[in-house]
C-alpha cells in the first residue's frame, strides 16, 4: 500500500527539472561551426537523441547546414531531411490569413462567425465575440483546460466547429493569452473558406512555391519521404509513426526541412520577401498579450523572435535575431514530452549562445532524459517487486485480520484505496499547475498513453496494484 509514495516524489522531480531557457545574450563574436557541431554531438549522446537537423542563418544567407544521426528509416540526418514542423505550422497559417487580408479577402477584427456561421462555444454571447485577431494571438478565452473533447483523427474541420459548442471559456474574451491549438485549425478552415483552395494547396501555391521549399509541404499524409520520428520508452529510443488528425495540419502538422526552414526564416528577417507588406510583417511581428504576435512570439522590443513546435515524434526550434541579422532552425526527430522541455532546452541554449558567438553552457549541465528514462524503469521494476510481494503477503491476510478489531481492519482495506487516490490527485494538481490553462485531466490521460507512455506505465503500476489489493481484502472479508 505504501509503495506508492515514491511515484509521487518522483513527479514533483521531474516537474521541478522542466525549468524554460534564459533570455538570449547579445552578439559577442563570429560563430564556431566546429564548436557547434561538438556541442550538438554531445548533448545527442548525453540524452540518446536519434537525429538532429540544423540551419544557421548570416546576413540573410543561409551560413551552415548540417545533419546528426539517423532519421527513422536509419537514413543518415541531412538539412534535407523530412520532419513534422509542429506548432511551427501556426506562423505559416498567421502568414495565409495576413495574405488574405491584404487581398481585401478578409477582416482581422470580423467576429469568426462571419466566415464559419455555425462557429459556437459554450457561451452564447462570447460566441459572437471572438474574431480572426483574438483566434490568432490565443486571446479568445478558449482553452485546453476548458475543453475536454477526444476529436477523432478523421474528423472534418465541421465536425471539430460542432465539438467546440462544448468549450467552456476559462478567460473572458480578449482579456488574456491562453495558448489554444484548435484556434489555428480554424484558422486553416477560414483560409480554405476564403481562398477557395484546401489548406495544402493555399500554402504551396502562396507560400512555398514563392520561398522555393521544395521539399516542404502542408499535405502530410502524402509526404512520401517522411520517415517515422521517435517517442521514448524509458529512456530508449522507440521509432513510431505519428497519426496526424485531418482537421490539425494548420495548427501543428506541416513538413519541412532544416534547409527549407531557413529559407522561411529569411523571408522573415528580410521584410517579408514579397509574400506580404512590409507593414503587414510589422502587424505579424507586433506582439502583444503574452508577448505572442501572430504565430510568432517577440521578446525584447522584437530583438528576438521564436517559436517552435513539440509533436510526439519531432521537435522543431526557430530562433530569430533582426538586430544581430542571425538566426537558425533546429529539429530534431525526438518527441517525447520530457525531451521538449528538458533536453530541446539544452540543445537550444547552446546552440543560441554560438551562433551568438558566445561560450556554450557545459553539455554536463543539467538532467540527462536518457538517464531519467533508464532511472524510472528501475523504479518501476521496483514497484512491481514491491506489489509482487504485498500481493503474495495476501495469502495470510484473512488469519491475521480476525485478530484485529474492526477499526483496525478497515482502516487496512480504505488505506488500499486512500494512499494510491491521495497520491494520483496531488501529482495531477501539481501536473496541472505547471500546465496551467493548457492542462484538461482527461485529455491529458489520453495524451500520456502514447505521448508519456512510461510516465503512464508508473502511474499504473504506483496506483492499480493497490486497489486490486483493496478489493481482494473486501472479497477475504466478506468470504471470512
Amino acid at each position: 500500500m505504501k509503495t506508492s509514495l515514491p511515484c509521487f516524489i518522483l513527479v514533483l522531480c521531474l516537474l521541478t527539472a522542466l525549468t524554460p531557457a534564459a533570455a538570449a545574450p547579445a552578439i559577442s563574436g563570429e560563430i564556431n561551426f566546429a564548436a557547434l557541431d561538438d556541442f550538438i554531438s554531445a548533448q545527442m549522446s548525453k540524452h540518446g537523441l536519434p537525429g538532429v537537423a540544423i540551419a544557421v542563418i548570416e546576413d540573410d544567407k543561409i551560413a551552415y547546414l548540417n545533419g546528426y544521426g539517423v532519421d527513422g528509416a536509419g537514413r543518415p540526418m541531412t538539412a534535407q531531411t523530412q520532419m513534422l514542423i509542429g506548432s511551427q505550422s501556426k506562423s505559416f497559417t498567421a502568414l495565409a490569413i495576413a495574405q488574405l487580408v491584404e487581398q481585401g479577402q478578409l477582416n482581422l477584427n470580423d467576429p469568426v462567425q462571419v466566415y464559419i456561421p455555425e462557429f459556437r462555444v459554450a457561451d452564447e454571447s462570447a460566441s459572437a465575440q471572438i474574431t480572426i485577431n483574438h483566434l490568432l494571438h490565443h486571446t479568445s478565452g478558449l482553452s485546453d483546460s476548458g475543453f475536454g473533447v477526444v476529436i477523432p483523427l478523421d474528423a472534418t474541420p465541421e465536425q471539430v466547429v460542432r465539438a467546440l459548442a462544448q468549450a467552456r471559456l476559462t478567460a473572458p474574451v480578449g482579456s488574456s493569452h491562453q495558448y489554444f491549438n484548435l484556434g489555428y485549425s480554424m484558422l486553416a478552415y477560414i483560409v480554405e473558406l476564403v481562398s477557395g483552395q484546401t489548406y495544402a494547396e493555399y500554402i504551396q501555391e502562396h507560400i512555398l512555391i514563392p520561398l522555393d521549399m521544395g521539399a516542404s509541404t502542408a499535405d502530410p499524409f502524402h509526404a512520401a519521404d517522411l520517415a517515422p520520428g521517435y517517442t521514448r520508452l524509458f529512456g530508449f529510443p522507440v521509432r513510431m509513426r505519428e497519426e496526424i488528425p485531418a482537421y490539425g495540419v494548420g495548427e501543428g502538422f506541416i513538413v519541412s526541412t532544416a534547409e527549407d526552414m531557413a529559407r522561411y526564416a529569411i523571408a522573415f528577417q528580410t521584410g517579408g520577401a514579397g509574400l506580404v507588406s512590409p507593414e503587414m510583417l510589422k502587424r505579424i511581428l507586433t506582439p502583444g498579450i503574452g508577448s505572442y504576435g501572430m504565430g510568432w512570439y517577440i521578446y525584447d522590443g522584437g530583438a528576438k523572435i521564436v517559436h517552435g513546435g513539440a509533436n510526439q515524434t519531432f521537435r522543431t526550434k526557430v530562433n530569430l535575431y533582426p538586430r544581430q541579422n542571425r538566426a537558425f532552425v533546429l529539429l530534431t526527430n525526438q518527441g517525447y514530452q520530457v525531451d521538449h522541455f528538458i533536453s530541446a532546452g539544452q540543445l537550444t541554449a547552446g546552440v543560441e549562445a554560438i551562433v551568438l558567438g558566445r561560450t556554450p553552457p557545459p553539455v554536463s549541465q543539467g538532467w540527462s532524459v536518457q538517464q531519467m528514462g533508464w532511472g524510472l524503469g528501475v523504479f518501476v521494476l521496483a514497484l512491481t517487486a514491491l506489489h509482487t510481494r504485498n500481493f503474495i503477503s495476501l495469502r495470510g491476510w484473512s488469519e491475521r485480520s480476525r485478530q484485529w478489531t474492526l477499526s483496525k481492519r478497515a482502516w487496512d482495506v480504505a488505506i488500499s484505496f486512500l494512499i494510491p487516490t491521495l497520491i494520483l490527485t496531488i501529482v495531477l494538481w501539481q501536473v496541472s499547475n505547471f500546465y496551467g490553462n493548457r492542462f484538461n485531466l482527461w485529455t491529458s490521460l489520453v495524451y500520456m498513453r502514447l505521448g508519456l507512455s512510461d510516465i503512464f506505465i508508473l502511474m499504473l503500476v504506483g496506483s492499480l496494484p493497490d486497489y486490486i489489493q483493496g478489493l481482494i481484502k473486501i472479497f477475504l472479508w466478506r468470504h471470512n
